[in-house]
């Protein structure tokens, strides 16, 4: 039971992150009560953004010196302070600096959450098929979760100048039970502790230890990035590609977002099976090849699939649910190579570079 709360801890931050994300998609479509211009919600998106990048080059390096654990309990420490800040924001530039708060928290979730889930078993398919794992607890019922809160309270009526504060408040609920979990049952893995005593005998510096990667972290950095720009880009603005495919009222749009999170889940559901089964170079390619190849469909026929809605939704999904196999292999080829005493500092790289894709991404596709 404590391996399971544990696990569960983890994954908290993951699904807070996902969670968080996903309001910033929704938000932007509310009034804000101290009437933000369409440049100040902008500012709000990229926010975040900016804070995540700083998270996961401050944070990852920062949780090979400090540990794990600390490393966790200090990244929901910092997103449980920007998540009551965004829900009490008193002004446009003081949700700004909450979304970079939020953003610096997250951004940590990335390096330490994948590393900790590698950690924790001794073989390195087994590590794969954890942040496996990890990935569809946080990324997949968090993405979902989102939706389902917004599209609930607006249908239950909610004032739109208020609702954004709820969403948010969610977020600060999220936070505060990923907190308390992590404080009560988290601890550094044996891997992890036998590495730090590795590198007191030897006394290697971080970047000593890493240089020998530097080809690798081309690898996993660029694949991130690119990856990043098609997941963000996308799911950062599919409500609005479905409220114009839809034509109704915009809480038919988040109803479509949700049915597109859920419909995703078994495919993430498939990934941790498939990692035991072959290599996670090999699910990667799969997953890219086949993301593109329904990228390309939608792409070419997008003005033909919208008159059928239908076959635009589940060419939709399609492209979603390839695209979830680079989303877990991303983070756990970034875990899983680089040796345990620098592993934060090669993820949060790593992952850094993603979230810069994801800036790019949602910039273009917006």
């Amino acid at each position: 039971m404590a391996r399971v709360l544990s696990a569960v801890a983890t994954g908290m931050g993951l699904l807070t992150d996902k969670y968080m994300l996903g309001a910033t998609n929704f938000v932007e479509h509310y009034a804000l009560d101290f009437h933000a211009t369409d440049a100040q919600k902008d500012f709000v998106k990229a926010a975040m953004y900016g804070g995540a990048i700083v998270g996961m080059l401050v944070m990852g390096p920062a949780s090979d010196y400090i540990g794990r654990r600390m490393g966790l309990i200090g990244c929901s420490l910092i997103t449980l302070a920007g998540a009551i800040l965004s829900a009490l924001a008193w002004s446009e530039n003081t949700l700004i600096a909450a979304r970079i708060i939020t953003g610096i928290g997250m951004g940590g979730e990335y390096p330490l959450a994948s590393s900790h889930s590698a950690e924790s078993s001794e073989k390195t398919s087994d590590g794969a098929r954890n942040v496996a794992l990890l990935y569809l607890f946080g990324s997949g019922f968090g993405q979902a979760l989102c939706p389902m809160v917004t599209y609930a309270m607006d249908v239950a009526g909610v004032p739109h100048e208020m609702l954004w504060r709820w969403i948010f408040g969610v977020g600060v609920i999220l936070s505060a039970l990923g907190l308390v979990l992590r404080y009560l049952t988290t601890k550094d893995s044996q891997k992890f502790v036998e590495s730090k005593e590795a590198e007191h005998k030897h006394h290697d510096s971080t970047w000593t230890i890493l240089s020998p990667y530097w080809r690798a972290i081309l690898g996993t950095a660029g694949c991130w990035f690119l990856f990043d720009v098609v997941e963000y880009g996308l799911k950062q603005n599919d409500a609005a590609i479905f409220e114009k495919d839809a034509g109704g009222p915009y809480s038919d749009s988040i109803l479509q977002v949700l049915w597109s999170r859920l419909l995703v889940i078994p495919s993430l559901i498939f990934a941790p099976w498939f990692l035991t089964k072959t290599s996670s170079k090999r699910v990667q390619f799969i997953g890219f090849l086949g993301c593109a190849i329904a990228n390309l469909v939608l792409a070419v026929a997008y003005k033909e699939l919208r008159e059928m809605s239908v076959l635009f939704f589940t060419f939709y999904i399609v492209q979603l649910s390839f695209q979830s196999l680079p989303g877990v292999t991303t983070m756990a080829i970034s875990a899983e190579i680089y040796p345990s005493m620098v592993r934060g500092t090669g993820a949060g790289i790593s992952a850094a570079f993603g979230k810069l894709g994801a800036t790019v991404g949602s910039y273009f596709f917006s």
